[in-house]
């Protein structure tokens, strides 16, 4: 069942996508669609403007599982642009993930760009989140970090952060314990 709900849910909302984005328009336009019985639910949406584009789904079985992603592109009128998106499934003791995405650039010339995910297995009640980002300013300076978090279920987690300017990081967050932080490395800013 939860096969033939995803890909019902897949094929409506890339209906509604391509014919939002085949429509030539200036006006603003959107679209959804949304159904729900015994069985679970499926919806989407697709939206247009003058400044950019959206779409996104979702299944869900309940019980079960459920699906979803969205996603956007859009620029500004003064040359600024930013891309996104993000998706999530889960199924019912089995466990999860989700992953999101972005980058931009101000109409200064600067940019940024950033990412995270997150997988859980309930199983075992272990999981991992990663997550970065990265910014240069417009004077052609650069900025950022990348993380990495493990944890269990009734225990806490650890996590690692690398910073391109600032050294790197161990955190350990053990349930019941203030969160402790050590710093692993140094990183010499020109």
């Amino acid at each position: 069942m939860m096969k033939s709900t995803a890909k019902i849910a897949t094929m409506a909302v890339s209906l509604l996508c391509v014919t939002l984005m085949t429509t030539p328009s200036s006006q603003a336009q959107g679209r959804r669609a949304f159904a729900r019985g015994q069985n679970g639910m499926i919806g989407g949406f697709a939206r247009q403007g003058q400044y950019g584009q959206s779409a996104g789904g979702r299944a869900i079985v309940p019980e079960q599982g459920g699906a979803g992603f969205r996603g956007g592109s859009y620029a500004g009128p003064n040359g600024g642009s930013v891309q996104g998106g993000n998706a999530w499934a889960y199924q019912e003791g089995v466990g999860g993930g989700r992953a999101s995405a972005f980058q931009g650039t101000g109409p200064n010339g600067g940019s940024a760009s950033g990412y995270s995910n997150n997988a859980y297995n309930a199983q075992t009640g272990t999981g991992q989140r990663n997550s970065g980002k990265q910014a240069t300013a417009s004077d052609g300076s650069s900025y950022g970090y990348n993380s990495t978090t493990d944890y269990t279920k009734g225990q806490g987690a650890t996590t690692s952060v690398d910073t391109q300017n600032n050294g790197s990081y161990q955190v350990d967050w053990s349930k019941g314990s203030k969160p402790v932080v050590t710093q692993t490395s140094t990183t010499t800013t020109p």
